[in-house]
């Protein structure tokens, strides 16, 4: 385990998986020596009749888009009312998003979770697009304070090395298992789609329901 090392901070990342990211390696460790404590962030009903799962980077400007754009529909139109269950699973392309990842799920809380996305999608164009590490980390404590989290508690979230590699592990189990290569990516039932408007993926919705 190593450290990313800002002027400023000590955050826990794990630079040669990251590296692995980049060259497009697999890790994975192993599940027998390892206890995870990732937590699945959903929404809805658990015994919904759909079940649909985004995987989404939350340095993603597309994924950006459809949590502004499409999400709200979704959830109101099917999440609110019992016919979806929604899943929220993030890819980690960069630091940013990874450190972002450990900002949102600070708390362990699900509700907290969905209303930090809805902070970060909406302040990506800032925190997202800085070259120093310095400012990305400034800008998700700022985040982390809007959403009443004090600074040691963020700053200590950030350097969770053992769930950063939790994180890790599960982005790549489930990556490979669901074959995802970009973002945002949906699987509905089971059957993956790709980024799309809100009338097409309601018709699909609406198919799974038998409408």
């Amino acid at each position: 385990m190593r450290l990313w090392k800002t002027d400023k901070y000590w955050i826990s990342t794990y630079t040669l998986i990251l590296l692995i990211f980049m060259l497009g390696f697999v890790y994975a460790a192993d599940q027998a020596k390892v206890e995870s404590k990732y937590i699945e962030m959903s929404k809805g009903n658990d015994d919904a009749p759909v079940v649909f799962i985004e995987y989404a980077s939350l340095t993603c400007p597309a994924c950006a888009a459809f949590h502004s754009d499409v999400y709200p529909k979704l959830n109101k139109e099917y999440i609110e009312t019992g016919k979806v269950k929604f899943i929220h699973r993030e890819i980690y392309f960069d630091k940013a998003g990874l450190w972002a990842a450990l900002t949102a799920r600070c708390t362990n809380g699900v509700d907290r979770y969905f209303g930090m996305l809805d902070l970060l999608y909406s302040e990506q164009p800032i925190w997202s697009r800085y070259e120093s590490s310095d400012k990305i980390v400034d800008s998700l404590l700022k985040i982390s304070a809007k959403s009443g989290i004090e600074k040691v508690k963020a700053i200590s979230c950030l350097e969770d090395q053992e769930k950063a590699l939790d994180l890790v592990n599960e982005f790549q189990i489930y990556v490979d298992k669901d074959g995802v290569d970009s973002t945002p990516t949906f699987i509905v039932n089971g059957k993956k789609y790709s980024n799309r408007p809100y009338d097409e993926l309601k018709n699909i919705i609406n198919k799974e329901l038998g409408n």
